[in-house]
């Protein structure tokens, strides 16, 4: 049961598509496509590995907003969230 609980598990995980954040973009006022000065609120669009080109847009995106630290919490430290 154990070894089926597995397989089943490494099945669905080679289904899966991979995504990156593909652009961060600062905006105080939480308006889409605009990008203001140094700010606390990140707005994230993320697109599929490998899915077509980036210049013409993301297969899938969605924006959250959400406060730079709650954003270094669930992503990691500065060094690498900044790289």
């Amino acid at each position: 049961e154990f070894h089926a609980a597995l397989d089943t598990l490494f099945a669905t995980l080679s289904e899966m598509q991979p995504w990156h954040v593909f652009c961060i973009n600062p905006n105080d006022s939480q308006l889409p496509n605009q990008l203001e000065g140094r700010t606390t609120n990140l707005t994230a669009v993320a697109t599929r590995c490998g899915g077509g080109d980036p210049e013409k847009g993301a297969v899938r995106a969605w924006e959250a907003g959400m406060m730079m630290g709650q954003f270094v919490e669930r992503y990691g430290g500065e060094e690498s969230v900044w790289g």
